[in-house]
């Protein structure tokens, strides 16, 4: 298994490589799962199949942005069901671009079938599902960032735009992997805005995917609200009044907003137990488990604890008892992408 971890401070880009070729197959696909949980269920297609399993992966860190490719086979399928959903709570776009192979997407009222050179793009907020054996590239990009450079509210779940801006990002992104390896941490920056800009204008070519203003607006006033929900965690009365009065919205209208994500209380209370948990992971100075709840609003060490378990399904002292995260093992390459996630997440916040 070959895995290369490169140190932020270092000119290089920092990336993560994974290669099945040095292990069973059977122990390769237990890792890719262990990798991609829990942000995804994956299964094989045909179990029969699981002794040909490989993948050979790596994501680079591009600011904002992370950018990568992965071969992999025999056809997976891939689920990112609600459960899915609150349990990692990104809030960002997904774009996978086929060079070979075969991805099926299904994202609810689009399902999306790829020929080699066109992408999709999915909403990580929103169920999802795959069928795929493949060579492509990947991309996931902060909301804040791609909305930002489209020129109006658009619903991108699941659209594959096909029309000369996507022809050009498709030889944008081949080029970029090409020589992203040789860049420098001074270069990205800039790459990183004109490849967002370009993902932008292959997608706003495209008038039919724009959403009805009603959801669009609501869309804006979820992301405003989760971000002001991220930078208040702490806060003690953090709640409904709180956020409306942010929002400036009435109590019906934050209720409507929240749904998708389990309603207003239900969020805050799963950001905050995750918040608890990275700290329990990487070691919490000593402090206390009941005081670290307690400084994110859970008053009863019964109902912290409770709540603990029905969300990640063992108990917070487990977490505190592993130590942390020991670097280069298999858990922690698959924790360092999903963290990387979730530290965009918050710089979008």
């Amino acid at each position: 298994m070959s895995t290369a971890i490169v140190p932020f401070a270092a000119r290089r880009i920092p990336s993560l490589r994974f290669q099945s070729s040095q292990l069973q197959s059977r122990e390769a696909l237990a890792y890719w799962q262990e990798s991609l949980c829990p942000s995804w269920d994956l299964e094989i297609s045909d179990a029969a199949a699981n002794e040909s399993f490989h993948v050979d992966s790596e994501v680079w860190r591009m600011d904002r942005l992370l950018f990568g490719y992965g071969v992999f086979g025999p056809t997976q399928v891939r689920m990112r069901r609600e459960r899915n959903l609150r349990a990692d709570q990104l809030d960002h776009y997904r774009l996978i671009l086929l060079r070979s192979g075969q991805f099926d997407c299904d994202a609810g009222e689009r399902q999306a079938r790829l020929t080699p050179g066109r992408f999709v793009i999915t909403d990580m907020a929103r169920p999802e599902s795959n069928v795929s054996a493949a060579d492509s590239l990947v991309m996931f990009i902060p909301r804040d960032q791609l909305d930002e450079a489209l020129p109006r509210p658009m619903d991108l779940h699941g659209i594959s735009p096909d029309n000369p801006c996507a022809q050009l990002l498709h030889e944008h992104l081949s080029c970029m992997l090409k020589h992203l390896p040789d860049a420098t941490l001074e270069e990205i920056p800039g790459l990183s805005r004109a490849t967002v800009s370009l993902v932008a204008a292959s997608i706003a070519s495209s008038p039919e995917n724009m959403e009805a203003a009603r959801p669009a607006m609501e869309s804006v006033l979820l992301r405003r609200g989760r971000r002001f929900i991220e930078q208040h965690l702490r806060q003690e009365d953090l709640g409904a009044p709180e956020l409306c009065s942010e929002l400036r919205v009435s109590r019906s209208t934050l209720y409507r907003v929240f749904t998708p994500v389990g309603g207003v209380s239900q969020y805050i209370k799963e950001r905050r137990l995750a918040r608890i948990h990275e700290a329990l992971a990487r070691g919490h100075s000593g402090q206390s488990i009941a005081r670290l709840a307690e400084e994110y609003g859970f008053k009863s060490a019964a109902h912290f604890s409770t709540a603990f378990r029905e969300q990640y399904g063992y108990s917070a002292r487990e977490v505190a008892q592993r130590g942390p995260v020991i670097a280069g093992s298999a858990a922690a390459r698959g924790e360092r992408l999903h963290g990387w996630l979730g530290d965009l997440m918050q710089v979008a916040a």
